[in-house]
């Protein structure tokens, strides 16, 4: 009898494994197609808008189920989850770091994760110059990185003012030529739609002041309540968490909070 209920017990375990594993496949399938309808609707390509599934708090597990059904691009907002994951999971997973990055941090963030991809959160020569040095430590040639900008103005919210924006990517192409501008990127106000519009317009500037075409910079803009509005206004990136991954647990949010300061 006791075998039974432990033979149930494992088969329980599985099918609850498997359901879990299945419902984030669904998930990401459903951005997916709707990434892709929205796109032919006003007649871009689907390919030209990156899919970056925010797995911060969320166990490797379910990075490791997305990253097997083809999902490579994964943000992070944390600098201690980033390294501690990238260390346990495959070195071809493109990582995106979206969240607050202490200058002091920047060393350790280069050295750890050989795989990151981008940092999309420059608002200070300061944390370029670290960024630079941390490079020039490693010999990695280059780094992305986006400039994020404020534009719904609020107290909350990161990020240089969009006059701000050619000043601060002067001094980074002076300074620090191991780090390439590859684009800008904004955490709007909930319901203002102005936000996406007023990065396209940084975007725009950006690209005029470096003498390339406005394609060659993404638009990192819109979460899981707006991304479809954030691509019908430009988004070329789009940063999708608890529709794919189901809402947010924060075991560690005293940490998380001392991370962010």
């Amino acid at each position: 009898y006791n075998n039974i209920i432990k033979m149930s017990t494992i088969i329980d375990n599985t099918n609850s494994e498997l359901n879990s594993n299945n419902d984030l496949i669904n998930n990401i399938n459903v951005v997916k197609d709707k990434i892709n309808q929205t796109a032919i609707s006003i007649g871009r390509d689907p390919n030209s808008i990156k899919l970056v599934a925010v797995s911060k708090t969320k166990p490797i597990e379910n990075i490791q189920t997305l990253y097997d059904n083809g999902q490579y691009h994964f943000g992070e907002n944390y600098f201690q989850e980033l390294v501690d994951k990238a260390e346990k999971l495959p070195k071809d997973i493109k990582w995106h770091f979206i969240g607050h990055l202490q200058s002091s941090k920047a060393s350790k963030l280069i050295r750890s994760v050989s795989n990151l991809y981008v940092i999309e959160t420059i608002d200070s020569i300061k944390l370029a110059k670290k960024l630079q040095l941390a490079c020039e430590t490693v010999s990695r040639d280059c780094l992305y990185v986006y400039i994020q900008v404020d534009t719904s103005l609020e107290d909350t919210k990161s990020g240089v003012l969009a006059e701000e924006v050619i000043p601060l990517v002067q001094e980074i192409i002076n300074e620090c030529p191991n780090l390439k501008i590859k684009g800008v990127m904004t955490i709007g106000a909930p319901g203002d739609l102005s936000c996406f519009d007023k990065l396209i317009q940084c975007r725009n500037d950006l690209a005029n002041y470096l003498s390339i075409n406005p394609s060659e910079l993404d638009v990192s803009m819109g979460m899981s309540g707006d991304y479809e509005e954030a691509i019908v206004r430009g988004a070329t990136s789009v940063r999708v968490g608890s529709t794919i991954f189901g809402a947010r647990i924060y075991p560690n949010k005293t940490i998380h909070l001392m991370e962010e300061v």
